[in-house]
């Protein structure tokens, strides 16, 4: 489906009656103007409601913390990591992932920002040397 440079700047005009001053994603407004799409059918319905998805999906994504670690998390960890994120960012999701290759340490993702505290990291590094 093609999608024109005038349905992408509908998508976008959307997307900003979407999103508060902060920058947070506001659920309630995606989920009506979805419905409303759907419901009315305009005319380039389909590749408008595929834009404006697609942008829903990169607001999410940038308002997504995935942190990684080698161990579960403890809740006080969870916690400490959680206040220091949230005093950089309004409004993300967490999500936490176990992932016994990293030997020890964490990585954090955060849209498109990664930090890598990782064993795993600092070993590939001094192979490298």
């Amino acid at each position: 489906m093609k999608i024109t440079k005038e349905v992408q700047a509908q998508a976008r005009r959307l997307m900003r009656l979407c999103v508060d001053a902060e920058g947070i994603l506001q659920e309630d407004k995606v989920r009506l103007i979805a419905d409303t799409i759907a419901e009315r059918k305009p005319r380039n319905y389909a590749p408008l409601l595929s834009a404006f998805v697609e942008l829903v999906r990169l607001v999410q994504a940038k308002n997504t913390a995935t942190i990684t670690s080698a161990i579960p998390l403890t809740d006080e960890e969870q916690a400490e990591i959680r206040s220091r994120l949230d005093a950089r960012h309004k409004g993300l999701h967490y999500e936490w992932l176990v992932d016994a290759a990293l030997i020890a340490g964490i990585t954090v993702k955060v849209g498109d920002n990664i930090t890598d505290a990782s064993v795993r990291t600092r070993i590939e590094r001094l192979s490298h040397i």
